[in-house]
């Protein structure tokens, strides 16, 4: 081959390469976006989105069953507060994440079904002590996902994480759960 073929072949691939990421018009977002999934957060943000997307969306459906299940008073005035703090959250997260080209809900999430661990067993018992054990531990993860987010390169996400913060610490309170205050310093 002589230099005139090769440099058309390069000049082709550059041309190719180049405008496959750009936004062409009519295009609301680049083609790296569009064809790579690409997200404007980094990693911790990602995980950050679906983590608390799924957590939120679980809680607030477990909550609600807890509400209609034969659960002592002290579950039930959880499960309301759960239901309070979550159940707003989810349409700003969706909301949130949509600005930073993260995809909410998580297509290949499944639907909401009821642990075996806290279904009203024959004699229509229910384990409220559980259901608050379980809530303390999701919060602790809410808790280190949120003061994660606090720390993050974007500051939607700072801003987000610092106002939400308060009420899943009351959440995580309510259920029995202590603040290590030397844990996020």
């Amino acid at each position: 081959m002589n230099f005139k073929h090769i440099s058309r072949i390069a000049g082709l691939s550059l041309v190719v390469a180049i405008s496959s990421c750009t936004r062409h018009a009519g295009e609301p977002v680049s083609r790296a976006v569009l064809y790579n999934n690409e997200t404007d957060v980094d990693t911790d943000g990602y995980v950050f989105f679906k983590l608390l997307h799924e957590k939120a969306k679980f809680e607030t459906q477990l909550a609600t069953y807890v509400q209609s299940a034969p659960a002592s008073s002290a579950a039930k005035e959880l499960a309301a507060k759960v239901i309070e703090t979550y159940e707003g959250m989810i349409p700003e997260l969706e909301s949130l994440a949509e600005a930073h080209f993260v995809v909410l809900p998580d297509p290949g999430m499944p639907g909401f079904s009821v642990p075996h661990h806290f279904s009203t067993d024959s004699l229509g018992s229910f384990s409220s002590e559980a259901y608050i054990a379980h809530v303390q531990h999701e919060q602790g993860t809410i808790l280190e996902q949120l003061r994660r987010a606090e720390r993050n390169t974007a500051k939607t996400l700072r801003t987000y994480a610092h106002e939400k913060l308060p009420a899943v610490e009351e959440v995580f309170a309510l259920s029995g759960g202590k603040a290590d205050h030397g844990a996020h310093h």
